[in-house]
């Protein structure tokens, strides 16, 4: 009685609680000292108390009751639904002392029950459960819907009545197989079906079985769906799949053609009936077929419905001609099976187009190249012109400065004693001196322009020489001009002479200020480029894989037309008013570059402002050890004076011009000079003065005999004998073996008298070379 999960209440004759268990404790609320002797008709509702009093009677009277259901109140007031039994207490003389009542509750069950036929009427299915003998037990609301039948005119009614006459028979016969044979219920879930309205209509459906058994049996649930609206979305499908122009093809997994429309017969050139369920495969080049079943199979073995692809491929046609198409191919569920939806376009016209354009493109990229190449051949041409005239040039400004040098010392002296008269004299010298170097600044860039340039490259640190030059180039551009200076963190080194490096950004930010003649941003941006395949708009184009260092200096100013931009770098050519340029500046930047193993590249639209790009060749040299220079030296050199000394030079050059005023120049400062013409005359003045030469002074360029062979010679007939060398023009003539003039002074002509006596004072005072 205590475990027990049932209410068991006695009661006295007279209706009084006399007993009374945990479990009606849990489902009344009344703890047994609460209802002890109490009527258990305060438990009674109202509704039901004079019925449920008169069945307490009927056992009072010693007849058992059935089960009755009902409802009973509980401490708080709720009501409780219950399944009671009532039975009389019997005495030992066998008289009726009492009733004992059991109750079992049964709010779970109702709510259960509540809950299933709210699923059962909330379906849209019609469902209809049937008996053994095909009778309908019960049908829900849905079937007024679908079929036009009310619940209750289904009721009773044999299940025949809901199938068309021509599958009435079989599907009565289906029912009565599964009820006898279990194994078939087990494999039988799913129909498709034909369900017969009230009004004689066929409804398509798609019927579910499942099975509940009773204690009478088991009973037969059918659940139809109405299958209407997609049998019409299917007759839509098919028919707008018959209106599309493309070829729409569907392929199931064995690969063969279950679906297709008119597009397909008329894209293959064959008819319906020779495609279905013929391999899609055998319309395709063999050549072709192991890529596209890739492709397939990716559709498939993806997890999203959505998945899809492009897949380009030649059909074949009966007459053997490849048609090129596009296909977008996506997998599809029909219902049954995953099946491949290919949509295909003859795409004859786009392959013949783009051909056109390829060749076209290629056509316009080899008059490219042509006109790259002969920019490059004009470029090139002018450069050895530039360089052979600014060579012989170089040597006529190096005797004009040095005469002038000497006529300025005699004149300075006879102004000091009649200025009035001589003065005029010395302020010409002055002019002439004046334009020399002037001259030698215009030769100097025509050396730089045809990659003639005497140098000495470094390994640098581009950053370092842009912070550096920061000053240089704000003072460049001026104040109504603003400048942006990014560099890129860890920026590799170059090796470069480091003026050039300055000429390079100074030229470009000059001629980037002169484009913005209101003022405007100068942008110098620094980083690292590993060249790659398409890296084609440069001025050589750069090798893919090689490091270079970029540099790029934006304006935002007028910009350049494609004409113009493509002579940016040729000597002369300027777009400036006459007077204001000499047309120099970017064809030293293409010089020093070029000289480099750079390339140079222009991005300019008019009125869009232009950038000049820069790519220089990484080093894997190291940086040298800080040493606390910041730059070239740039500053005024300071004039030689006091007594050489008893040094003897000897001069080697083969023009006698420079020869002989550089002669005058050393001899008036104190120097014994001996003068040779070229190298075998000089080699014999070694011979014959082999104990008194201090210092090798020769051009680099000479016929018979060039300047560093000389120096080699001469190091071995002389030990300790020192070397300078003097170019204005650049070969490389220096690279003898053993190369022991390589740290000689180089003196770039024409140069300054100041320049000449320092480097040779320098050298004759510094004492004996190793040998």
């Amino acid at each position: 009685m205590r475990s027990t999960a049932d209410a068991i209440v006695g009661c006295d004759a007279q209706g009084r609680i006399t007993a009374w268990n945990p479990a009606a404790e849990r489902i009344y609320g009344y703890r047994r000292e609460e209802v002890h002797h109490r009527p258990v008709r305060m438990m009674y509702p109202p509704d039901v108390a004079e019925r449920d009093w008169q069945v307490f009677q009927k056992a009072l009277r010693g007849t058992p009751t059935g089960q009755l259901r009902t409802v009973r109140l509980r401490k708080d007031g709720t009501r409780v639904p219950v399944r009671m039994s009532f039975a009389p207490i019997e005495g030992v003389d066998g008289s009726v002392r009492g009733v004992v009542s059991v109750a079992h509750e049964l709010t779970g069950e109702i709510r259960s029950e509540a809950r299933m036929a709210a699923l059962l009427e909330a379906t849209p299915d019609a469902i209809v459960g049937m008996d053994r003998d095909g009778r309908i037990v019960f049908a829900n609301q849905a079937c007024e819907r679908l079929l036009g039948y009310r619940p209750g005119q289904l009721a009773g009614q044999q299940a025949r009545m809901l199938f068309p006459e021509d599958t009435r028979a079989d599907m009565v016969e289906l029912g009565e197989q599964l009820f006898a044979d279990a194994g078939l219920r087990a494999r039988t879930t799913t129909l498709a079906t034909r369900m017969m309205r009230r009004d004689g209509t066929v409804l398509p459906g798609e019927t579910t079985l499942s099975w509940l058994v009773e204690p009478d049996g088991a009973l037969l649930i059918t659940a139809t769906r109405d299958l209407s609206e997609l049998r019409r979305a299917e007759s839509r499908f098919h028919d707008l799949l018959e209106a599309v122009p493309d070829a729409i093809t569907g392929v199931d997994q064995r690969g063969l053609i279950v679906l297709l429309n008119q597009g397909t017969e008329r894209l293959l050139g064959r008819p319906r009936e020779q495609l279905l369920d013929r391999p899609y495969a055998v319309l395709l080049p063999p050549e072709a077929r192991e890529r596209i079943d890739r492709e397939v199979a990716k559709v498939f073995a993806a997890p999203s419905q959505q998945q899809h692809t492009v897949i380009y491929a030649d059909v074949i046609r009966p007459d053997g001609v490849r048609v090129p198409t596009e296909n977008n191919v996506t997998r599809y569920n029909n219902g049954a099976e995953n099946i491949l939806l290919v949509v295909s376009r003859d795409i004859t016209e786009r392959v013949t187009a783009e051909r056109e354009r390829a060749r076209l493109a290629e056509q316009v990229e080899r008059e490219r190249t042509e006109q790259a190449m002969l920019r490059a051949q004009r470029l090139e041409a002018l450069g050895q012109l530039a360089g052979g005239v600014a060579h012989d040039f170089n040597n006529l400004l190096a005797v004009i400065s040095n005469y002038a040098v000497l006529l300025d010392d005699e004149v300075s002296e006879l102004s000091r004693g009649d200025p009035q008269r001589w003065q005029p004299f010395v302020d010409d010298l002055a002019a002439i001196q004046r334009a020399a170097q002037r001259g030698a600044t215009l030769t100097q860039q025509l050396l730089a322009f045809s990659r003639r340039d005497v140098n000495r490259p470094e390994v640098l640190a581009p950053a370092i020489v842009l912070e550096n030059l920061r000053t240089l180039l704000l003072t460049a551009i001026g104040e109504r001009h603003e400048l942006w200076i990014d560099a890129a963190t860890g920026l590799w080194p170059v090796l470069l002479d480091p003026g050039q490096l300055e000429q390079i950004l100074v030229n470009l930010t000059v001629n980037a200020r002169d484009a913005m003649p209101d003022g405007g941003l100068v942008h110098v941006i620094a980083d690292n480029l590993r060249a790659g395949e398409a890296e084609s708009d440069y001025q050589p184009p750069p090798e893919p894989g090689r490091r270079y260092v970029r540099i790029r200096v934006a304006d935002t100013g007028v910009g350049m037309a494609p004409e113009v931009a493509a002579r940016a770098f040729e000597p002369f050519f300027t777009t400036k008013p006459k007077g204001h340029s000499a047309g120099l500046g970017l064809a030293t930047v293409y010089g020093i570059v070029g000289q480099a193993g750079g390339c140079l590249g222009v991005t300019s639209q008019p009125g869009s402002g232009t950038t000049m790009t820069v790519l220089l060749p990484a080093t894997d040299q190291p940086l040298p050890a800080p040493t606390g220079r910041t730059g070239p030296d740039t500053g005024p050199v300071a004039a030689e004076t006091g007594a050489a000394g008893p040094h003897t030079i000897l001069l080697v050059d083969d023009e006698q011009e420079v020869r002989d005023s550089t002669a005058r120049v050393l001899t008036r400062h104190g120097y014994r000079v001996l003068t040779a013409h070229d190298g075998p005359h000089a080699l014999e003045l070694v011979r014959e003065h082999h104990d008194d030469i201090d210092v090798l002074l020769t051009d680099v360029i000479m016929p018979r005999m060039h300047g560093g062979e000389l120096a080699e010679h001469v190091s071995r007939l002389v030990p300790g004998v020192r070397v300078i060398l003097m170019s204005g023009y650049a070969e490389p003539l220096l690279d003898t073996d053993p190369p022991t003039h390589a740290a000689a002074p180089l003196l770039k002509k024409p140069f300054s008298t100041a320049e000449l006596l320092r480097a040779v004072r320098a050298a004759a005072t510094a004492g004996a070379a190793p040998s």
